[in-house]
C-alpha cells in the first residue's frame, strides 16, 4: 500500500537508565504528556545510529553519561500523518548526577519499582509497563551482536540485536552480501 502524501516516519529512542535500585526519568514540559515522567530520549537525527542518538539524548535531557546494554521494548504507532517507532534500551549509568539540563524536561528523578506501582498516573503509561519488568528482572533483552556485519557494512554501520547476542556458526549464516544492491 502506498504511503499517503505528507505522511512521515519518525524513529526515536529512550533509555531505561538504571541507577542504584531505580531508574532515571525526566518530567516532560511538552506534548500531551506534559507534567508526566518519561524515559530520557528523543528523535534519531539523520545519519545517526540508534545508540549514538540514545547516548546524546540521555546526556542532553538528564545530564548523565550512560551506555546502551540492549533493547528491552519497541513501541510502534501509526497515526494519520506519522509512522512513529520508539526503541527503548536498557542502559548502564556511567557518570554524572541526574539533573534537568534541557528545556524539554523540568525535573529529573530516580524512581524505584515501588514508586512506579504506587503512583502510576505520574508517568507516561508505557513507563511502568516497560520499567517494572526491567527493575524486577523478569524481562528479555535483545543484545547487540557485534560479530555479524555483512559486507559491505562494518560494525559502525550495521547493527543486529537478538537473544543474548549469540551468533550462528559461520556456515549457518544467511549470506546477505547481495541484498544491498
Amino acid at each position: 500500500m502506498a504511503r499517503p502524501s505528507g505522511h512521515r516516519s519518525v524513529i526515536a529512542v529512550g533509555g531505561v537508565v538504571r541507577l542504584g535500585e531505580g531508574i532515571v526519568l525526566v518530567r516532560l514540559t511538552y506534548s500531551r504528556h506534559r507534567g508526566k515522567f518519561m524515559f530520557p530520549g528523543g528523535k534519531v537525527d539523520p545519519g545517526e545510529s540508534l545508540e549514538a542518538a540514545l547516548v546524546r539524548e540521555v546526556r542532553e535531557e538528564a545530564g548523565i553519561e550512560a551506555e546502551p546494554l540492549g533493547i528491552v521494548a519497541v513501541r510502534h504507532r501509526v497515526d494519520p500523518a506519522e509512522l512513529n517507532t520508539f526503541v527503548i534500551f536498557e542502559m548502564r549509568h556511567l557518570s554524572g548526577e541526574p539533573r534537568a539540563v534541557s528545556p524539554e524536561a523540568d525535573e529529573v528523578r530516580v524512581f524505584d519499582a515501588d514508586d512506579l506501582r504506587r503512583t502510576p498516573k505520574a508517568f507516561v503509561g508505557l513507563v511502568p509497563e516497560i520499567a517494572l519488568p526491567v527493575l524486577d528482572g523478569t524481562y528479555t533483552q535483545l543484545a547487540r551482536n557485534d560479530d555479524f556485519a555483512p559486507a559491505p557494512y562494518g560494525p559502525d554501520t550495521f547493527r543486529i540485536y537478538g537473544p543474548g547476542g549469540r551468533t550462528l556458526p559461520e556456515l549457518e549464516r544467511f549470506d546477505q552480501s547481495g541484498l544491498g544492491e
